[in-house]
């Protein structure tokens, strides 16, 4: 039996996306070391406390925003894989109903249902008057493909080779 041919594609990061995610560490960096700069200092419990509490807030947020944002899109003739660090998303092309470029202004006033609107990309639940209730796995705000699936659900997916997504 004849191998599937597979292909990879990487997520590639937009610039919003880069600015998005180095001024979160930046910032994130900047107040931990504050926070740091003040106990050594003498200053009150509270800056003990913020370091607490914190560190392993943002430390968190970081790890798991990195793990859960998509990393590379696979397609083959069977399924679409947007694989990520944790918990891969595989979506079998027999279940694909539609698949549609959306335009710039398909994407505005799109507000996140429990998504990752710019930090290491835009991923998760999202919604919008046009779309209704969506899920989102991009990096950028650009090539993107809104895929009905049989069961109603609605994925949006960035892809740089629109001709293999097709």
């Amino acid at each position: 039996m004849a191998r599937e041919r597979v292909y990879t594609l990487p997520f590639v990061w937009s610039k919003t996306v880069w600015a998005y995610t180095l001024i979160f560490f930046a910032g994130s960096v900047i107040y931990i070391g504050m926070l740091v700069y003040l106990i050594f200092n003498g200053t009150t419990v509270a800056a003990v406390a913020g370091l607490v509490v914190a560190l392993p807030v943002l430390v968190g947020i970081m790890i798991f925003c990195e793990g859960y944002s998509p990393q590379r899109l696979e397609i083959s003739e069977s399924q679409i894989t947007v694989l990520r660090r944790y918990d891969s998303i595989t979506i079998p092309r027999s279940m694909i109903v539609s698949v549609v470029k959306l335009e710039p202004k398909d994407m505005k006033r799109v507000y996140t249902d429990g998504g990752c609107a710019g930090l290491f990309g835009y991923f998760g639940g999202f919604r919008s008057k046009q779309l209704g209730r969506f899920k989102m796995y991009s990096t950028s705000m650009d090539n993107l493909y809104l895929l009905t699936l049989s069961d109603s659900r609605k994925i949006v997916i960035g892809c740089t080779e629109p001709k293999l997504l097709l």
